[in-house]
């Protein structure tokens, strides 16, 4: 039986020790681009042009070589027979919120669809249980004075502030500096350095006095609360769209923590190992899970890569979506499970991924842009030779249903390099959340684990954030993201700002700058009482000078009756009073 592309005309191939032609074994088809004729410069190859004028390539290998090759192999050369697919043809619509991220318009309101009230409100009431505990060892009571909503927001936005600046590692008491010049005013407007140390101190995620027996039982416990509820809130508020990454998440962390992992890939060498699903369109994280072996029961998982992919595209699957799966997740057996639940995948494998034919590991001889293609239904698996000559293997679920018409008219070798160029497009969706949560990171020096694993759910909450206000006003400028969170850290940051400027211990040039800062004008704030005019003879201090300058006056105003010295005054004849307080009334 002869090799079936070969044509009757064709030239006999010599038979020598390095190229012999085996007749009794079917073999992988190459499928090499010509752009200028369907003419081969590869040598020992024999080129045949079909109907299409596409060339294909069939390398001559020895009888030894070929029988090596194909046996011991589950993937055969011919591609499975599929009668039923996996669905009828569908529409894939675009990324869109739902529900409540409709009418989320702003950045702080974007923010609360996933650090919701529900999360600060248990922030708020966890905290205040360890501000309570820490009471007795302040002499003053101001100096532990319980916290509240708002005053929770305005730490978030303190922190996000910093993340702006790249100020994550550095001293925090560099923002709060008012003398130096190097500050930022939106900070120690709103808050002053001593309080945000001592609510960073104090915060906490779940009650402190059963923490350690919850500990005992869960390893996660001491931020499990406020963790399921952001990961249920980045689940429920965005469609995402056709392709989704499934990959791995580095967060650096040195301090002390049972569920501590080595990271080659991480700064620190160590840390969390997070999974994350991001919709590869809008970079929009639509499910994690944070890695905790040997947890105990009924937390301990399985974080083997096949367990950890179906637990994540749970709320995927059966809608004909596509995961692209990161290093070291893709194996035929997730490809299966996957194809069973109406989901396609594709990801690439090592060299050393098992029963893997020769022939498609091996780069000699090979073009550039070509392929080879093995199949093991429902996975395909296609070797591509990249510009480097570099060998990628790349294994497959995916079949395009909107050009299924199509298949038949376009060769097969278009069809793998199409989806080389799609793996290649969508492969950096993770690598790309890292870039951005490094880029603009809210994280502080801290040694509890817990507040690490926040600040990380902090990063990510403002990412989708982001991406939900990108989507809701599609007709503006794209917006940076950068100016994005400048912009909802001062929302987070002017209520706390404005209630702190109806403290009357403030200083009056620190609450002329909050005035300033808020956009309001002086009488809005500042309410001078009226007071009786006092006679000629008495004296009083000057109301304006402060008491720093002690300076007493027997001068006093004639709307309010302050005491105002000659350098605050103003001397005017009665007829240009006459005119002003005529013109005051028109106005």
């Amino acid at each position: 039986m002869h090799v079936q592309w070969l044509s009757e005309e064709a030239e006999e191939v010599p038979e020598n020790e390095e190229d012999m032609l085996y007749q009794d074994v079917e073999y992988i088809e190459e499928y090499v681009h010509f752009p200028d004729g369907p003419e081969s410069d590869v040598p020992g190859s024999v080129a045949v042009q079909n109907e299409e004028s596409i060339g294909h390539v069939i390398k001559i290998e020895s009888i030894d070589h070929a029988f090596d090759m194909l046996q011991n192999s589950v993937w055969s050369i011919k591609p499975p027979e599929r009668t039923v697919t996996m669905g009828r043809k569908v529409a894939h619509p675009r990324p869109a919120p739902v529900g409540l991220a409709k009418s989320a318009k702003s950045p702080a309101e974007c923010l609360s669809l996933f650090l919701d009230a529900d999360v600060i409100a248990m922030i708020t009431e966890y905290t205040n249980e360890q501000i309570k505990a820490e009471q007795p060892n302040y002499g003053r009571e101001r100096d532990a004075n319980p916290s509240d909503e708002m005053e929770i927001m305005a730490l978030l936005g303190v922190l996000y502030i910093a993340g702006t600046v790249r100020d994550g590692r550095e001293n925090i008491e560099r923002l709060f500096d008012t003398k130096m010049g190097t500050g930022l005013e939106a900070v120690y407007l709103t808050m002053t350095s001593l309080r945000y140390h001592f609510l960073i101190r104090s915060i906490r995620f779940d009650d402190p006095t059963a923490a350690q027996d919850e500990l005992e039982g869960d390893k996660l416990a001491p931020v499990r609360p406020i963790y399921e509820r952001i990961v249920s809130n980045c689940q429920k508020y965005l469609r995402p769209g056709r392709f989704l990454m499934l990959d791995e998440q580095a967060v650096q962390f040195k301090g002390k923590c049972e569920f501590r992992q080595i990271l080659p890939s991480a700064p620190g060498r160590a840390g969390f190992r997070f999974h994350l699903l991001v919709d590869c369109e809008t970079s929009y994280v639509s499910n994690l899970e944070i890695c905790v072996p040997e947890n105990q029961n009924p937390y301990n998982l399985s974080y083997a890569p096949t367990d950890v992919a179906m637990r994540l595209t749970e709320p995927v699957q059966g809608r004909q979506k596509t995961v692209i799966l990161g290093a070291g997740l893709t194996s035929t057996d997730l490809i299966e499970k996957l194809y069973a639940s109406r989901t396609m995948a594709m990801g690439e494998v090592p060299k050393s991924y098992p029963d893997l034919p020769k022939a498609l590991i091996a780069n000699k001889g090979r073009p550039e842009h070509s392929t080879l293609a093995a199949y093991h239904d429902p996975a395909t698996l296609v070797s591509y030779v990249t510009r480097r000559k570099e060998v990628m293997l790349l294994m497959s679920s995916f079949v395009d249903f909107d050009s299924e018409e199509q298949a038949g008219e376009q060769d097969e070798g278009e069809q793998h390099l199409k989806l080389v160029e799609l793996y290649n497009r969508t492969k950096a969706t993770i690598r790309t959340i890292q870039q951005m949560c490094t880029k603009h990171n809210v994280v502080r020096s801290t040694r509890r684990w817990p507040v690490a694993v926040f600040f990380n759910l902090m990063n990510l909450s403002a990412i989708n954030a982001w991406c939900i206000y990108c989507l809701n006003h599609p007709e503006e400028a794209k917006m940076s993201r950068r100016d994005f969170l400048v912009t909802m850290a001062l929302e987070l940051l002017r209520p706390q700002a404005r209630r702190r400027l109806d403290s009357k211990t403030l200083p009056r040039l620190l609450r002329q700058r909050i005035g300033l800062f808020l956009g309001i004008s002086r009488e809005e704030y500042e309410t001078v009482p009226v007071v009786e005019r006092q006679g000629g003879e008495s004296r009083g201090r000057c109301y304006l000078c402060g008491r720093a300058r002690n300076k007493t006056t027997r001068i006093s105003c004639h709307s309010c009756g302050k005491y105002t010295c000659n350098a605050h005054c103003a001397q005017l004849c009665r007829t240009c009073y006459m005119d002003d307080c005529a013109s005051e009334q028109q106005e």
